[in-house]
């Protein structure tokens, strides 16, 4: 052991260290532990929270920390991030960590870093002990550094490995007296990281701090012309999870997370240095930490607010009570960033109209994973408010009963416990069909839009007969139905004496005459059972939507004169697009209505314009249509997924 001015340099504190340099200085203006141990003071330790673990922090590297223990790390900051320290060790020798990093890209930052320590009022002595005042000393390092994923140089590996450095200068020097000041010098040097994520668990990490040798100009040139190297050492470490499953898109349940870190360190010089460390998370606010910095216990705490965190460590020095020192440090760590989820859907595509009962839902949630210390959880998947499962890769499928007619909407939504959401929609449009109203019908669509909309509907049957003649009870019935009028409670009123009130549609007469939609014949008849002709029908239709009849000029059609009774309404519906069915420009007025084309005309008409519009409208009007006794209805496909998490 070396021991100078009989204090042994093994045992003795680093108040005393700082001290003791300055003083051999000043006596011999030349280095002083040539291996340069004392010119770097990241061997005191950087940062509460590596401290607290016993420095075992080389395959954790994240925060601004990252700096100073390995520039890989610094790679994985998605938002910007500074941590700073104070500690008076001893009562008497400052120490300040500053550091901070900044997102260069999507996967690559660039960090700055300063740390120094410094001692005042050193007492000064010549060679024969007399004294010549008081003195200063201070030892200085400032870090740029810079990390990158592999992949985002284009290098693809299996894992994608996280590479770094950092080029620091190095300062020292202090004052007191002309001896103190010819020993100040300054020097450089570059430390490299590498981090490995060997898998979910466990993480590798190497950094090489003060790479270069000196013969490359890695080394601290004094005033005196004097030397000194600066120690190189080789730090290796792994952080390894032990509770909370890492980078897994579907991850634990369990938001605890705890942590076993082990650092070696290798300069080659002195024997290598083992640093064991843990640190447990109870919650995401809340880090419980200790270790063993070689023959050191130690332990701290940490605690984070809103993107702020603020650390203690503890950390006794070879079992001499007052070099016990507690370091305090506060970080800023931004929001974590959070669970990113998106769901896409492959069925049903949006804005898609269907005739089935029911619609088969495909998609699949993409997940990309956010900060470690972003609380996370279990992912669960709802279809219409319905749990369906989802297999580990994401995907899903499951069948949806769409029991009702008109618009309706597929929501699926994606959470975790953390609160991450995602969700995506299909809007549909599922139509009325019938059995006898094939694909290329000329009114297939009037017929559908309107029956969808409830405005007509078909029979019991399943058909809509549209080839049949409409009756004038029909017709009655078609028009209460689309003004929506609420028929009358009890008996029907006999509004015509041909109508009774048991008939079928008595109420719905009763409701037409009273609101003018209809009329009877002379003798106070209505005839309900007889078809009504063209003629009679567009009459009622023109009636039915208020047009203005018009000024008829000229024949609307060649079998119709200027003279005919419904000229005006038939000039009406023609000039407003109700008559575009009609061929050859032959009306053919006494012809019977067919159910097809009092539908066409209907659809025309400015309230069933308005509905089937509104249909169409896929800004508005969509809404998941099931009631949670509907809900378990809806079926995952048979055998392809997952059980439901």
């Amino acid at each position: 052991m070396k021991k100078t001015n009989d204090i042994y340099t093994g045992t003795i504190n680093m108040k005393k260290l700082l001290l003791l340099t300055a003083y051999c200085l000043l006596l011999t203006a030349s280095a002083v532990f040539a291996d340069g141990y004392l010119n770097d003071p990241m061997t005191i330790g950087v940062g509460a929270r590596a401290l607290g673990m016993g420095k075992a922090y080389v395959g954790v590297a994240e925060d601004g920390d990252a700096v100073f223990m390995n520039p890989a790390g610094i790679a994985r900051s998605t938002n910007p991030k500074l941590s700073s320290m104070y500690s008076s060790l001893m009562g008497d020798v400052n120490y300040v960590v500053l550091g901070g990093v900044y997102p260069y890209g999507e996967k690559s930052a660039i960090g700055a870093g300063y740390i120094g320590s410094s001692v005042a009022e050193i007492p000064l002595t010549d060679i024969n002990g007399s004294s010549l005042g008081t003195g200063r000393w201070g030892n200085n390092v400032m870090f740029l550094s810079y990390g990158t994923y592999l992949s985002g140089l284009g290098i693809k590996l299996d894992r994608d490995v996280l590479v770094g450095g950092s080029v620091k200068y190095f300062s020292v020097g202090g004052g007191g007296n002309s001896s103190v000041e010819a020993g100040a010098g300054t020097g450089m040097n570059v430390d490299l990281g590498l981090l490995y994520p060997v898998n979910d668990y466990i993480m590798l990490g190497v950094n090489a701090q003060n790479a270069l040798p000196a013969s490359m100009g890695a080394k601290i040139t004094h005033n005196s012309g004097a030397i000194d190297s600066i120690q190189r050492t080789v730090k290796v470490g792994t952080k390894i999870t032990l509770i909370g499953k890492e980078g897994a898109a579907l991850s634990s349940h369990d938001t605890r997370k705890l942590y076993g870190n082990i650092d070696y360190d290798y300069n080659g010089s002195r024997p290598g240095v083992m640093h064991l460390g843990a640190e447990f998370w109870p919650t995401s606010n809340l880090a419980i930490r200790a270790g063993l910095d070689d023959k050191d216990p130690t332990a701290g705490i940490g605690v984070r607010i809103s993107g702020v965190e603020f650390n203690y460590a503890y950390h006794p020095y070879s079992g001499i009570s007052e070099n016990t020192t507690h370091y305090f440090s506060i970080g800023y760590l931004g929001e974590a960033r959070k669970r990113e989820m998106n769901i896409s859907l492959s069925e049903p595509k949006d804005k898609s109209v269907i005739y089935q009962d029911h619609v088969t839902v495909k998609g699949k949630v993409d997940i990309k994973e956010g900060d470690e210390d972003a609380p996370k959880g279990p992912l669960t998947l709802r279809l219409n408010g319905a749990n369906i499962p989802v297999n580990a890769d994401g995907s899903f499928s499951a069948e949806v009963p769409v029991e009702n007619y008109g618009k309706k909407l597929v929501r699926v939504e994606a959470a975790d416990t953390a609160g991450n959401v995602a969700v995506n929609e299909s809007r549909i449009v599922r139509l009325t069909s019938f059995a006898d109203v094939p694909e290329g019908y000329w009114a297939k669509m009037p017929i559908e839009n309107n029956a969808t909309v409830g405005l007509v509907q078909g029979y019991p049957d399943g058909n809509f007969k549209p080839e049949r003649s409409l009756s004038r009870a029909e017709l009655a019935t078609l028009l209460v139905r689309a003004k929506g009028i609420k028929l009358p409670e009890g008996k029907a009123r006999q509004a015509f004496k041909d109508v009774k009130p048991g008939f079928w549609a008595a109420k719905y007469i009763d409701v037409a005459q009273r609101e003018g939609l209809i009329k009877g014949y002379p003798d106070k008849s209505f005839r309900p059972n007889n078809v009504i002709n063209k003629a009679e029908g567009i009459a009622v239709m023109v009636r039915f939507d208020q047009l203005k009849l018009a000024e008829v000029d000229a024949k609307p059609y060649w079998d119709i004169s200027t003279s005919h009774w419904a000229a005006k309404y038939i000039q009406a519906a023609k000039d407003n697009g109700m008559l575009k069915f009609i061929e050859r420009n032959r009306l053919r007025p006494k012809e019977a209505l067919a159910r097809a084309e009092s539908v066409e005309m209907l659809g025309k008409t400015s309230l069933a314009g308005g509905k089937i519009k509104d249909l169409y409208t896929w800004e508005k009007g969509f809404r998941p249509e099931f009631t949670p006794e509907q809900r378990p209805q809806i079926k995952a496909g048979a055998g392809e997924f997952a059980a439901v998490q």
